[in-house]
């Protein structure tokens, strides 16, 4: 009902309210009137009218509120992301990326690269990364870890620990090492970082190698992050764009997945057997920083 129509309205009931007190008859039949009037003095009706007018109000100010900044929605998909995830024992995620590097100019360049991710929990991971630049090859067994180059010829082998997850936190800790692709083993887990998150919202849905999706876009500092979600019951990634805000030339990194949940892998996939003519060299270790003072004290000594 539009404001004329409304204000209309009060002054007929205002006219047939006063016509009725007085004891003359109204000119148009009551039956045409709202049974909820019938009988209703002026004053009554006014503050009825009124009382509408405020409901009225009050529903435009809720549907012209502003939506929560993060969308329950959007972290209740990444629950069920992670825990589906979490549920796949075997499989295969073959992957192209595409990242952005800043020159000491500032100026941006893209390099693209593929690759292939074979794990068996909890305790195998296979992972070969193949670019224009480089080549590299990563072997967990559940004992050992070994990072392979096969076009220098060059590997490194580490003791590891008896996860995957452990695997990850001891490469970055010890050896300043990111495992590729280590999101897929930590989301839903309290390496996921999901308290950092500051805004999200759902985008809409989007096809990704021929399947749908629901797109996800979230903000955190110095980070904003889109996903796509397969749909349906496999609530697989297939997409993942990640654009660094804290930095001028804002770089992004964009990786698409393909995905193989049905995959079975014998060990011998997670074993390094070193070629003929290859050479192993140590795994350079993160040196702690020694604070400046103990520093000055051994130089004393």
């Amino acid at each position: 009902m539009t404001t004329t129509t409304r204000a209309t309205s009060i002054i007929a009931t205002i006219v047939f309210g006063f016509a009725a007190t007085s004891g003359a008859q109204p000119t148009t039949d009551t039956a045409d009137k709202d049974p909820a009037e019938q009988g209703t003095t002026s004053k009554d009706t006014v503050n009825k009218e009124g009382a509408k007018q405020k409901t009225a109000k009050n529903d435009t100010a809720k549907k012209s509120a502003k939506p929560p900044a993060i969308d329950p929605n959007a972290l209740a998909a990444l629950d069920k992301m992670g825990a589906y995830l979490r549920d796949q024992q075997s499989f295969t995620v073959r992957t192209k990326t595409e990242t952005d590097y800043v020159l000491d100019d500032g100026q941006k360049v893209r390099m693209a690269s593929s690759g292939e991710l074979r794990a068996k929990r909890p305790d195998h991971l296979r992972v070969d990364v193949v670019s224009d630049r480089k080549e590299r090859r990563f072997y967990y067994d559940g004992k050992t870890f070994t990072m392979f180059s096969p076009r220098i010829g060059y590997y490194s082998t580490v003791a590891a620990p008896p996860t995957i997850g452990e695997l990850a936190d001891q490469l970055e800790e010890r050896f300043g090492l990111t495992l590729p692709m280590v999101d897929l083993f930590r989301w839903g887990s309290d390496k996921a970082a999901i308290d950092q998150i500051k805004t999200a919202s759902h985008v809409g849905t989007a096809k990704i190698g021929g399947v749908d999706t629901d797109h996800w876009a979230f903000r955190q500092p110095g980070l904003d992050w889109q996903i796509w979600i397969e749909r349906g019951d496999k609530p697989v990634p297939r997409k993942l764009l990640l654009t660094t805000t804290d930095d001028a030339a804002r770089p992004e990194h964009s990786i698409e997945m393909t995905w193989d949940l049905s995959a079975k892998h014998d060990d011998s996939v997670f074993a390094f057997a070193a070629p003929k003519n290859a050479h192993e060299i140590a795994q350079a270790e993160i040196v702690p920083e020694v604070p400046a003072s103990r520093s000055a004290r051994r130089t004393k000594r």
